[in-house]
């Protein structure tokens, strides 16, 4: 009878181990299980009242529910499987699995940074060059709606109380922006230089030159397209300085019949973006005027058409009338010429007389602003005005160096 007992004991516990009741090799904690708890971490606190949380979302090898505790409740806090960012600091979770079933408890946790909130400085625009003793006001935001503070590093050239900056003298007056920064957001600042009397800013350039005996790129590989009157041909200089355009007219009596221009994409664009704002290009800051040199043929300038248009294709975009379109601004000038020209005489253009010659259908635009806030993408020089006289007869070739040397904003 004792015998058969032990036999009905081995069967309960042959088919306790088979149902998942026991524990592996008899352990009576029970089985092991392992947490996987995903890194957490990567957005930033959020400025008060708002609060960034986080969905927490560990699992248990075993199934069963995982729950959330925090070992950092100055920095942030857990209810259920959120996190709550409070501060900027190191947070640190515990996610937990009680055991049952067979299982035997589990803890795994999660240490992570919670960085302070970013920030920018919008609306910081440069007044442009002022004549000494001249009082500006300026103005910054900041991204968060923090206060903004304005100095200098130039007090002998300008002088800043509040957000009045005074000339004193020439010179390259250096103006910041700062917004320090508070427990829950970085500090920045943006610094403008402003040209004050007969001071010069620091040369941008558009283009050094063109690359040798290609027609079709800047020195720096922006693209060029470009265009002229019937008979026209262009060319460029073994040595990339110079582009020159010419006619050839086989008939004595013809009119010269010349036109000609260049459009030229920032340095290693290839086009305007079609899409959205073309973001690279030439930058403005303290920069005064648009500077190229020029070298006209004599019949051009006998029969004075010498007027040039200077077209600046911003990077600022807007679709109109169903298609792409870029804030565009233009100015005309008819160059004042020493004769006979000989050689390169440079032009300087002042910035802030351009104006629009394509808003895109945008509304209130300043040029001035509009220049500061996005980048010059896209350059065109053309001579508009057909010269329809030739007064040297019989000539029948007419050659003009449209550009010479570099173009650059300074």
């Amino acid at each position: 009878m004792r015998f058969q007992h032990t036999a009905i004991g081995l069967a309960c516990a042959t088919l306790l181990a088979a149902c998942g009741g026991g524990g592996s090799q008899g352990d009576s904690a029970g089985l092991a299980q392992s947490i996987s708890f995903p890194f957490p971490g990567g957005p930033t606190v959020a400025v008060p009242p708002a609060v960034t949380s986080i969905t927490l979302k560990a699992t248990a090898s075993s199934g069963l529910p995982v729950t959330y505790v925090t070992n950092t409740p100055d920095v942030c806090s857990v209810s259920d499987a959120t996190v709550s960012l409070l501060k900027a600091g190191e947070c640190s979770v515990n996610a937990n699995q009680a055991g049952g079933d067979g299982f035997a408890p589990a803890t795994t946790r999660q240490l992570f940074v919670v960085p302070k909130g970013f920030q920018t400085i919008t609306g910081f625009l440069n007044p442009g060059a002022q004549a000494i003793g001249a009082s500006v006001t300026v103005a910054a935001t900041s991204s968060v709606g923090a206060p903004i503070t304005f100095s200098t590093s130039t007090p002998t050239v300008c002088s800043v109380t509040g957000t009045t900056v005074k000339t004193l003298a020439d010179g390259l007056c250096l103006v910041t922006a700062t917004q320090p920064g508070t427990d829950y957001i970085t500090p920045v600042s943006v610094t403008k230089t402003i040209v004050v009397g007969t001071a010069q800013g620091p040369a941008v350039s558009f283009t050094a030159g063109y690359k040798p005996n290609d027609i079709g790129r800047t020195a720096e590989n922006g693209k060029i397209d470009w265009y002229a009157s019937d008979t026209n041909k262009t060319t460029v200089a073994t040595d990339g300085s110079t582009r020159t355009f010419t006619m050839d007219k086989t008939s004595a009596t013809a009119g010269f019949g010349g036109y000609f221009g260049i459009r030229m994409m920032a340095p290693t664009l290839e086009s305007l973006l079609t899409t959205g704002d073309t973001t690279g290009g030439v930058r403005i800051d303290s920069q005064k005027a648009i500077k190229f040199g020029l070298r006209f043929n004599q019949e051009m300038i006998d029969a004075q058409k010498t007027r040039i248009r200077v077209w600046l294709y911003l990077g600022h975009f807007n679709r109109k009338n169903g298609g792409a379109c870029n804030v565009t601004l233009e100015k005309f000038i008819t160059p004042v010429l020493t004769t006979p020209m000989t050689g390169v005489q440079e032009q300087s253009i002042d910035l802030k007389t351009f104006t629009f010659a394509e808003s895109c259908g945008l509304t209130n635009l300043d040029a001035w602003n509009e220049l500061q806030n996005y980048p010059i993408s896209k350059l065109e020089i053309n001579v508009p005005d057909i010269n329809n006289q030739k007064p040297n007869a019989g000539t029948t070739v007419y050659s003009t160096s449209m550009t010479t040397g570099k173009i650059y904003f300074q």
